[in-house]
């Protein structure tokens, strides 16, 4: 009926405007990025501390502060965290 229907659109129409809502938040969007995207702080912390670093070299932002990379020494694979000030969290093997 066309009851049914206003009440249907008006329900897609306010799920609309809820994810929409949600979506503009302050924090930055999360997840991998390009090399472009990461903080000159964060990339020149990165090539002083690992400058033997090769391979496929994958950023990702893992919160509005941290940003995780992985990389290459020779054959093994690693990943290293730094704040977005460049400052150095952590290293591990991968």
């Amino acid at each position: 009926t066309i009851m049914n229907t206003k009440l249907f659109l008006l329900l897609l129409f306010s799920l609309a405007i809820f994810a929409c809502s949600k979506s503009n938040n302050s924090n930055p969007a999360v997840g991998p990025i390009s090399a472009s995207q990461v903080p000159s702080a964060v990339m020149s912390a990165f090539n002083a501390k690992y400058p033997n670093a090769s391979g496929q070299i994958e950023w990702e932002l893992e919160d509005g502060n941290t940003y995780k990379v992985k990389y290459y020494i020779g054959s093994q694979r690693w990943q290293a965290r730094f704040t977005a000030a460049g400052g150095f969290i952590n290293e591990q093997q991968i």
